[in-house]
């Protein structure tokens, strides 16, 4: 063999081995080599690139803001942060107007500057890694606050995010998630019911918890039909990581006598259940009173109150009885008796509901659950006033833990609970709309609800108490 061809022997053998490294590094991290680019491969992101990945709408300026870009620098490849830096310079910067998204018609806008990014390029290649780092710009730069008037200037971003990635990646779901819990906690329902859909419609975004938001905007918005049609499959969801913990949803779900005898009456009844057990029943009693309101909205009373049974049983059971959870769900088992005209037996689980209650320490902790007790304490008792008036108290059958013999017994020979006058009524409207203008705000639909309480009102129509 000549010189020649050994050289070519041990050029073939080195380019084996080059290409065999090559084949490697891109199995193991799914790209080629460094320093092996053709000339065909994408040149880097600059940061024009980066910045059109939001969409073509006002930007607030705190997203990219000196504290955001250090905070979440741009993904490498990319451009340098100083780079980066001097193009947000460059943007054209103006005060937008801007409401908070439950503002009555006639409020003064206030003006937030914002920024104007260029626009995305049509039929340009997908960047994953670069809707990443818009998305997680955008959620950390979200307001906290329920009533910020710069929530809205953040919807098309998100949604641009969302659409263009298809919710394969996480970040971009994230900042969803983010965005349509501030719209639901300010009561903008309708402005976060899209996002719900966006996100449920996601791989990255199929959890119970997201089916289950979407299903509870569903409730708010009064679509009944659709959000059953979106959270029986929850409930199903549910059920099945409950049985694979070894529980289960069937029957009583509440603590066993023997329990009751045993342990303190007000629960929680966790000693035999670990710290997952009660998240996953939890999280399945969550689904239960959801559906529940579905179910009752559609006029379907029995089958909503044993939804609400179970679910009052498994808050019980792993919250105790003095949960806000568990008093909003006999509250709500209580206007379910009522809507069926059985008075006595909701004047009864009202009294339950409320006997458990530290009023100040909720209010201290829970301002928001406080003020929807409030709000559902003075809806019912209104609503038995006038039943009572028209109806008298109805027949009794079983209420909570005890069979309809145990409870005219007790009825017989224990004192019932007192029935609320017109004078009660008209307080605890007045209790519900002071309590509910301090936790959720003027304009909440909460507040709106409790302001529009029949009790709140004189009889030529005006408000009992002064106006917001």
């Amino acid at each position: 063999m000549g010189d020649t061809d050994s050289f070519r022997a041990e050029a073939g053998e080195g380019g084996r081995v080059h290409q065999a490294g090559r084949d490697l590094h891109i199995i193991t991290y799914g790209g080629p080599a460094p320093g092996a680019a053709g000339p065909d491969a994408e040149a880097p992101p600059g940061p024009e690139e980066l910045l059109a990945r939001f969409a073509d709408a006002p930007l607030p300026a705190q997203v990219l803001d000196a504290a955001a870009l250090a905070a979440v620098p741009p993904p490498d490849p990319g451009p340098a942060p100083e780079a980066l830096a001097a193009a947000v310079g460059t943007l054209a910067g103006a005060a937008v107007p801007a409401l908070p998204p439950t503002a009555p018609e006639g409020t003064a806008p206030v003006r937030i500057r914002c920024l104007r990014p260029p626009a995305a390029p049509p039929g340009g290649p997908a960047r994953p890694a670069l809707d990443a780092w818009a998305a997680a710009l955008l959620e950390r730069a979200l307001p906290r606050r329920t009533d910020d008037a710069a929530l809205p200037l953040f919807a098309p971003h998100v949604r641009a995010l969302l659409r263009r990635s298809g919710g394969t990646r996480p970040e971009p779901v994230a900042a969803g998630r983010r965005l349509r819990d501030g719209f639901e906690r300010c009561g903008a329902y309708g402005a976060a019911l899209p996002f719900a859909e966006l996100i449920v419609a996601c791989p990255e975004g199929e959890g119970l918890a997201d089916a289950l938001a979407l299903g509870r905007l569903r409730v708010r918005c009064g679509e009944y039909a659709e959000a059953e049609a979106a959270l029986r499959p929850a409930l199903a969801r549910a059920d099945e990581a409950v049985t694979a913990r070894g529980l289960t949803l069937a029957g009583r779900t509440g603590p066993s006598l023997g329990e009751l005898l045993r342990e303190n009456a007000e629960g929680p009844f966790t000693g035999k259940l670990s710290s997952v057990d009660g998240e996953v029943l939890v999280r399945a009693a969550d689904v239960l009173t959801v559906l529940a309101g579905a179910v009752c909205g559609r006029r379907r009373y029995v089958e909503g109150e044993q939804l609400l049974l179970s679910a009052n049983g498994l808050y019980w059971r792993v919250l105790g009885a003095a949960h806000p959870a568990r008093i909003l769900t006999q509250l709500h088992r209580a206007r379910v008796r009522g809507r069926q005209r059985l008075w006595g037996e909701a004047l009864s689980l009202l009294h339950d509901a409320l006997s458990f209650r530290d009023a100040a320490a909720l209010e201290r902790d829970h301002p928001r659950a406080a003020a929807l007790i409030r709000l559902t304490h003075a809806e019912v008792a209104g609503e038995a006033v006038r039943g009572l008036a028209e109806d008298g108290p109805g027949r009794t059958r079983a209420v909570g833990v005890f069979p309809a013999p145990v409870v005219r017994f007790l009825d017989a020979t224990v004192s019932r609970p007192p029935r609320p006058t017109p004078a009660d009524a008209r307080r605890l409207a007045k209790e519900a709309v002071e309590a509910c203008e301090r936790a959720y705000g003027p304009w909440h639909p909460r507040t709106r609800e409790a302001r529009a309480l029949p009790a709140h009102r004189k009889p030529d129509g005006r408000r009992s108490g002064p106006d917001p």
